[in-house]
């Protein structure tokens, strides 16, 4: 029996250090908030594929598997699921448009973690930025 899954993230351009998160405008007297990028996973999907489609639905772009990354996964509350977090390096940084429900932007992972997030949220960013730190400083034989 396939057990139900969330699939998130976020894009890295690792030209600019910046990452694209979702973020929803406030309502009368909310701040603005930011979130990563996710969906549900469907049946005999891999948490990996399933971040690939939700990434191509969301913003027309073609991932390539060696590209996506995973950061961790847990078992979120609010969902009552599992969500798989990945992130998927860009060489370069697309032209992303808004949503009818907010707007994706680039920020950097110091602005990013200075505006309101789902605290989840705020953890899959934390995590992915020492994931992709690792990753550099093995690169860099550190």
């Amino acid at each position: 029996m396939h057990k139900p899954f969330y699939a998130s993230g976020f894009l890295y351009s690792l030209k600019t250090n910046q990452i694209l998160l979702f973020q929803t405008p406030g309502k009368e007297n909310e701040k603005t908030t930011l979130t990563t990028i996710g969906g549900e996973g469907k049946q005999k999907e891999d948490p990996q594929a399933a971040f690939q489609r939700i990434i191509k639905k969301l913003l027309n772009l073609d991932l390539k598997t060696k590209d996506i990354y995973p950061i961790y996964d847990y078992f979120q509350d609010d969902l009552k699921k599992d969500n798989f977090v990945f992130y998927a390096e860009l060489k370069r940084k697309p032209a992303i448009g808004s949503s009818e429900n907010g707007a994706f932007v680039w920020v950097t992972f110091e602005e990013a973690l200075k505006v309101l997030f789902p605290a989840h949220s705020k953890q899959d960013v934390i995590v992915g930025q020492r994931v992709i730190n690792a990753k550099w400083r093995e690169s860099q034989g550190m």
